[in-house]
């Protein structure tokens, strides 16, 4: 009589993996693969919107140098500003110091000499980000 049959083992090198642990390694894989995808996508996100808020900061620095360098105009209606690139377009508005204590929008009947210029950048496209936005006090210079 013989006994219920065995099977013979493996000789060394010969084991193989089992479907449970490939299955195991592939979704390991996946999941890692997933994870960095989102990593790569999210830095390339922030990439694009850093890019675009430095572009508008150094769009409305341009402008307000162009406007600072301007001489004083009594009562101006606006200033000149550089030609800004292709996707942005710059806006100013001119408040007037009424000699008591509060910027207004009208020009006050005598100049007091100071002006609050407001300039504001907007980018335009699909993928906009928020207006940057500056504002610069001018003053008349006082002849020595």
């Amino acid at each position: 009589m013989t006994g219920p049959a065995r099977r013979p083992r493996p000789r060394r090198g010969e084991e193989g993996e089992t479907l449970v642990e490939v299955l195991v390694a592939v979704v390991l894989m996946g999941v890692a693969f997933v994870t960095i995808l989102g990593g790569i996508g999210t830095a390339i996100i922030s990439s694009v919107t850093h890019q675009k808020v430095t572009s508008a900061d150094s769009v409305i620095r341009s402008a307000a140098e162009k406007v600072v360098s301007d001489p004083y105009v009594s009562c101006a209606s606006g200033y000149e500003t550089p030609t800004p690139p292709t996707a942005y377009t710059v806006t100013l508005k001119i408040e007037y110091w009424d000699g008591v204590g509060a910027f207004v929008q009208s020009c006050p009947t005598a100049d007091t000499g100071v002006q609050k210029v407001t300039l504001t950048v907007h980018q335009t496209g699909p993928h906009s980000v928020r207006n940057a936005t500056l504002e610069v006090v001018k003053r008349e210079s006082m002849p020595s």
